[in-house]
């Protein structure tokens, strides 16, 4: 009786624990109630299974990967797809291999060194659920990254921040931020260009968690009806003078 009252005990504990750590997903869900913000605000977080290749000429290429979505316990999600591209300046992959210096404390204030990251570029990621009834599409900066093993390969990440353009089905109208952090590995890197860029076009398998938080259309209010910036003058004070159109006066 003492014995099958520990692992009762045991089995209790075992599932306090997993309680503690389940943000409110099931196996075959994306979607994370307990990791909403306010009333609106749905949270959907998934893995992107896709594989990616090197496309274009050689003066413009561009990364283009297309795969499954699954659950982050790697379920495939059937009626999903991912498709994504990210341009890249061939003259920039050196800054691929480098990395930001030892920042400063406080680490809550400035400075941050450097100031802007030069080797930014823009991306886009399309996904498709349902049978591609319900999807969105997202846009904006990545940072793709390498770095060598001991063994001789490579690991490769890139990271992206995207806004989310246009939709369509149940995130038609939807307004909200994706965020995309994706890795690759190769167990041979070579040294030369050249061969780095043969490998990247013959393609690769790269695994991604995304990460989104999106308020659907029937949430989304009007905004404000903007108006103009205007340069002002000297005649009304107190408005900042006077409004100004067509560039400055001059004062001859």
């Amino acid at each position: 009786m003492t014995k099958s009252k520990n692992v009762r005990e045991a089995l209790d504990r075992i599932r306090d624990a997993v309680d503690a750590l389940d943000l409110g997903g099931s196996p075959g869900s994306i979607e994370y109630p307990r990791i909403e913000n306010g009333p609106v605000e749905l949270v959907l977080a998934f893995n992107n299974h896709e594989f990616i290749k090197l496309e274009g000429p050689d003066e413009a290429p561009y990364f283009s990967s297309h795969g499954p979505l699954t659950d982050l316990q790697f379920n495939e999600l059937p009626g999903t797809w991912v498709a994504t591209t990210f341009p890249v300046d061939p003259a920039k992959f050196g800054e691929t291999e480098t990395w930001p210096p030892a920042q400063v404390e406080p680490f809550d204030a400035p400075p941050v060194d450097p100031p802007k990251s030069n080797d930014v570029g823009n991306s886009k990621q399309s996904y498709y659920f349902n049978d591609r009834e319900d999807w969105f599409v997202t846009a904006g900066p990545s940072i793709p990254r390498i770095t060598r093993t001991k063994e001789g390969g490579a690991q490769f990440w890139v990271g992206s921040i995207g806004l989310i353009s246009q939709g369509g089905g149940k995130f038609e109208g939807a307004r909200g931020v994706t965020t995309y952090v994706g890795s690759g590995y190769f167990d041979k890197w070579p040294d030369s260009f050249p061969e780095q860029v043969q490998l990247l076009r013959a393609g690769f398998t790269a695994l991604i968690g995304t990460y989104v938080k999106v308020v659907l259309r029937h949430d989304v209010g009007d905004a404000p009806e903007s108006k103009a910036p205007v340069e002002t003058g000297e005649e009304y004070p107190e408005y900042g003078g006077t409004p100004q159109r067509g560039g400055k006066r001059s004062r001859g």
